[in-house]
């Protein structure tokens, strides 16, 4: 038996439609999006719905693009078709005139097809972009989850370093110190000569 939804219940699929119904930019042409996305270690699911925007948006393109060559062509029949209204019944002018009129149909027929697919591309374009927009936002946690665990790892060893180079510092500071102390000592007590000449000595061993 399916399980059953409650209507408060949050779905990655409720939140993919309230995606839909915000203004998010086309993220495939974000620049903000391209900066942290446009790398080799994007997942494959962000790579499989990129490529689903961009097959919309460049649906959308060839779409425009056919519809306006049609245009541009009926408007060049329409201008033959008047340009030789006053010509003689089964002649060629008159002819031609009959074949621009079902050309024209036929454009006609390509423009409502046309049209009909035109509506559908915007819808297409805004649900590809929403589910890419989902998932990209569900990485960003899920990193922003790995950063913030790198980030208390590397305070805790910052912290954890800083004591011990604190204690590191002292007690060099006291080996230091302590040299001074038997420096002097030795210094004030033996002969120069002597202190070079047992140097040479330890030197030898």
């Amino acid at each position: 038996m399916a399980k059953r939804i409650e209507d408060n219940e949050i779905t990655a699929e409720k939140i993919v439609t309230m995606i839909k119904r915000t203004r998010v930019p086309v993220l495939t042409l974000d620049r903000k999006w391209l900066s942290l996305f446009n790398t080799p270690e994007k997942s494959n699911e962000i790579k499989r719905l990129e490529v689903e925007v961009n097959n919309a948006i460049k649906s959308q393109g060839r779409i425009n693009k056919e519809r306006d060559e049609l245009k541009g062509l009926k408007k060049t029949l329409m201008k033959e078709i008047v340009s030789n209204m006053d010509a003689k019944e089964n002649s060629r002018a008159s002819k031609k005139v009959e074949k621009s009129k079902e050309l024209i149909d036929d454009i006609n027929d390509k423009l409502i097809l046309i049209e009909d697919k035109a509506l559908d591309i915007p819808d297409n374009i805004n649900t590809s972009n929403a589910k890419l927009a989902y998932i990209s936002m569900e990485e960003l946690f899920d990193k922003l989850d790995s950063n913030e665990a790198d980030i208390d790892a590397l305070n805790k060893w910052i912290d954890q370093t800083r004591i011990e180079l604190k204690k590191r510092i002292l007690l060099r500071e006291k080996r230091r110190e302590e040299n001074k102390k038997m420096e002097k000592f030795l210094l004030d007590t033996f002969d120069r000569d002597v202190l070079r000449e047992y140097k040479k000595y330890r030197e030898k061993d």
